[in-house]
């Protein structure tokens, strides 16, 4: 199976490393096109490599428009010289799903892995999808009754994060704290300096002694280096090493807030972006009222959020305080952590995916 890839930021490209070594147990693959290091370990050669593409927000695309429409260019050329039996689109939705429209008009087949977020702020691109996607493979199974009510095939393939988490860690109030500041140059920038002023408002009180902040490899290494000097904050390779020692965690909007429930840890969620993205975002985004992924999938706050010009020192201070003490708040929120477990569906999601690919191309074959 000839198959060119688009996934154009961190998270992405992990999932679709995963699925990719899925399918690879079950067909022969040649694989191409936009991707990180976890897609090219999964054998697909990078012809676009996504750490010149991951931004995020309207605002920061528009800076970028020259770049992308070089990217558009060159993934069109890409595929049309490659002639794939499938176009693999996953997440990624303001470069995917136009690109989505362009392949299927040139007759290729398409598949979509991990949905863009339609439901939330963009169901007038729905129609779209139905007539440019030929099958859409979800997370959720919410996500498959929202595409069902407007004609697009979609499957729930279930959460990756069922299988690489498999249980819980025991989490204490030991006095220490994590930190996820996000995957993304921007979100880092944005939201390290308040995390590490909340920390040292904590150590100094006594609340805690420690700090993890969870590195990501995606990034400059520079943008941690205002950690550096500061006494009792180690920086951990991942967000499992963040957070396996930690009381409760301080997280960016996104898969880590799904990630940190999963792993059973207390934590209150963060939001930063530009001034004009956030105003976009607010005319856009309708019928959600949670920003966090924890709260969506769960239907309830779960996690608090701090979002903007909420996200202070004083603030996280404020609500992750009780999380870091044996307090009703620390347990209420430890019950919410099962409310996401139970969210993610069964183990075996990518296998799962793969299998659907599989099946799609069997049909078209």
């Amino acid at each position: 199976m000839k198959i060119v890839v688009s996934a154009g930021d961190p998270s992405g490209d992990v999932r679709g490393g995963e699925l990719l070594e899925e399918l690879k147990k079950l067909t022969t693959l040649e694989v191409s096109g936009l991707g990180g290091g976890n897609i090219e370990k999964a054998g697909s050669r990078i012809i676009f490599n996504l750490n010149e593409y991951s931004v995020m927000g309207f605002a920061e695309v528009l800076s970028s428009i020259g770049k992308f429409r070089r990217l558009r260019r060159g993934m069109r050329s890409h595929i049309l010289s490659t002639d794939p039996d499938i176009l693999l689109l996953i997440d990624y939705p303001g470069f995917n799903i136009p690109l989505a429209s362009w392949a299927k008009r040139k007759g290729y087949r398409v598949i979509y892995y991990i949905s863009p977020q339609l439901w939330a702020w963009g169901r007038n691109r729905v129609r779209k999808i139905r007539r440019s996607v030929d099958l859409m493979i979800t997370l959720f199974q919410f996500e498959v009754d929202f595409y069902s009510r407007y004609g697009v095939r979609a499957v729930c393939s279930g959460h990756p994060l069922a299988d690489s988490i498999p249980l819980p860690v025991e989490s204490e109030t030991c006095g220490e704290i994590a930190f996820l500041p996000g995957s993304r140059q921007q979100e880092i920038s944005l939201l390290l300096t308040p995390m590490i002023k909340s920390f040292i408002n904590l150590r100094d009180t006594g609340i805690v002694s420690k700090a993890s902040i969870a590195v990501s490899p995606d990034v400059p290494h520079e943008l941690y280096d205002q950690a550096a000097n500061v006494e009792g904050i180690r920086l951990a390779c991942s967000v499992e090493d963040a957070l396996s020692r930690s009381s409760a965690a301080v997280v960016c909007s996104g898969t880590a807030t799904l990630e940190t429930a999963m792993w059973g840890i207390p934590f209150i969620i963060t939001y930063r972006t530009s001034p004009l993205t956030y105003f976009l975002a607010r005319i856009l985004v309708r019928g959600v009222s949670s920003i966090g992924m924890a709260n969506i999938v769960t239907g309830s706050k779960i996690a608090t959020e701090l979002i903007q010009k909420d996200v202070s020192a004083e603030n996280i201070v404020s609500h992750i305080k009780p999380l870091l003490q044996n307090t009703d708040a620390r347990n209420k929120s430890l019950n919410g952590m099962k409310l996401v477990r139970n969210s993610l569906g069964d183990k075996g999601s990518s296998g799962r995916a793969a299998r659907y690919i599989l099946e799609a191309f069997n049909e078209i074959s």
